[in-house]
């Protein structure tokens, strides 16, 4: 339990960023947004209860990083990567109860911004172009479920709205977060002192593979995605209005969202802090987005170079779904980013992936769980030979072969693969003349 002294001072803490930042968007002007996003002041306030969590989340993304160059094929591999996904509409007022048509829209963006299919693709600068790409990942709608409440979902100086994310609160329980990505719909209050708009927030990946015993940590059940109930969908009735500024969605908030949740940091690499300062010295860790200053002020200027540096200077990428640039300009994730969001699917968020293997078992497939693996894991398989015994194969992503083995008959087997070092590994089974393989990471 938190302590109220330190209730006390984290809220001063808080008071004292988001003042700081009314001062900083006064200063700056013409960048002050109306609407943002909640990952910086999700950072701020894990940090705060969790001390460490930022850490914990920078050292996780230059694992994801080193993983790409040590498993390049891993992370620019064509397969296709399915991603079950839960709706929690959690709702006070009729209109906040989204149909089922507004979620079927949502998920159809999904689709369309991460396998470019997005019918403004071809809007992107032809600096840019070839930068563009299919991510390989897909969402498919697993269940939704539907909490009327009594509660309502204020920001406060403590931090976001994960009451919606508990039964007790108000909200309503995640289905399991490691093989569902869980997205919560309700409608946030303005942000305090200010009157801004958060549109959304998500718990980027963090840990490696889990939190210290002893060290606090955030729950798991809180992983996920929170989206305003105005920002969800395509051509959502309901625009969101502030201060008379009136925005409409487009469903790119959950694109942006999922981002963060896949690993990825906001474009200009959060060096001004919660609303984004200019900042040119920071970075979003990704090698093919151009270095930016500062988040776009949800227009579409394409001219805006917020960083000048030299003679190889770009101008900002207000292409990137991962900027705050107006909806209708969104049209790509790069490449960078899209190896990075793979490999935490291939890794971290692995479990993601075990729905759709479970019911592709039956047709030549297997699964390891757990999948990142410490010293055991357990396979499973849908051989089903005349043996008495089948051939377990490791090799790593060069090929070499680094474990051979007998098992017994039938389709579970639990393997000792302590004695390998920490990576990415391909597992080969064979009985008879069937044989099955999949991908797993050592950690």
């Amino acid at each position: 339990m938190v302590s109220n002294l330190y209730k006390f001072r984290f809220s001063i803490r808080v008071l004292f960023i988001v003042v700081s930042a009314l001062q900083t968007n006064l200063t700056l002007g013409q960048y002050h947004n109306h609407f943002y996003c909640g990952h910086e002041l999700h950072m701020e306030s894990n940090e705060q209860l969790y001390p460490g969590y930022r850490q914990r989340v920078a050292d996780y993304f230059d694992f994801i990083q080193e993983q790409i160059k040590r498993y390049p094929e891993a992370a620019r591999s064509n397969e296709t990567l399915k991603i079950p996904v839960v709706v929690h509409i959690v709702w006070k007022n009729e209109e906040e109860n989204l149909s089922d048509e507004m979620i079927k829209s949502q998920i159809d963006v999904l689709n369309e911004d991460f396998r470019l299919l997005n019918p403004n693709r071809d809007s992107i600068r032809s600096q840019f172009k070839q930068r563009q790409a299919d991510s390989g990942i897909e969402f498919e709608l697993a269940m939704v479920e539907r909490v009327k409440t009594n509660a309502n979902f204020n920001l406060s100086l403590t931090g976001l709205v994960d009451n919606v994310k508990r039964t007790a609160n108000g909200g309503s329980k995640a289905e399991d977060p490691k093989k569902f990505l869980n997205i919560w719909v309700c409608k946030i209050q303005p942000i305090p002192l200010i009157g801004g708009q958060i549109l959304g927030y998500a718990y980027p990946p963090a840990g490696l593979p889990n939190w210290p015993d002893g060290v606090a940590a955030p729950s798991p059940e809180l992983d996920g995605v929170v989206i305003d109930f105005r920002s969800f969908g395509k051509n959502n009735p309901h625009p969101v209005v502030v201060n008379g500024v009136t925005l409409y969605s487009e469903g790119r908030t959950a694109t942006h969202e999922v981002g963060h949740y896949l690993g990825l940091r906001h474009i200009w690499g959060d060096g001004g802090g919660i609303f984004g300062g200019l900042s040119c010295n920071e970075d979003d860790g990704i090698a093919d987005t151009p270095n930016q200053g500062r988040q776009s002020p949800f227009d579409c200027n394409k001219t805006q170079n917020t960083c000048q540096d030299g003679t190889d200077d770009e101008p900002d990428m207000i292409e990137n779904y991962m900027d705050y640039s107006d909806q209708l300009c969104q049209c790509a994730f790069t490449k960078g980013q899209i190896e990075h969001m793979r490999m935490v699917i291939l890794t971290k968020r692995s479990g993601l992936l075990s729905n759709s293997q479970d019911i592709a078992v039956s047709q030549d497939k297997i699964i390891i769980i757990p999948n990142p693996a410490g010293n055991f894991i357990t396979v499973r398989h849908s051989l089903h030979g005349n043996n008495d015994s089948v051939q377990v194969k490791i090799s790593d992503m060069h090929g070499r072969k680094v474990y051979a083995g007998m098992t017994g008959s039938g389709t579970v087997h639990t393997l000792d693969i302590s004695g390998l070092m920490q990576g990415m590994y391909i597992l080969e089974i064979t009985d008879g003349d069937k044989i099955v393989s999949t991908r797993f990471v050592r950690q």
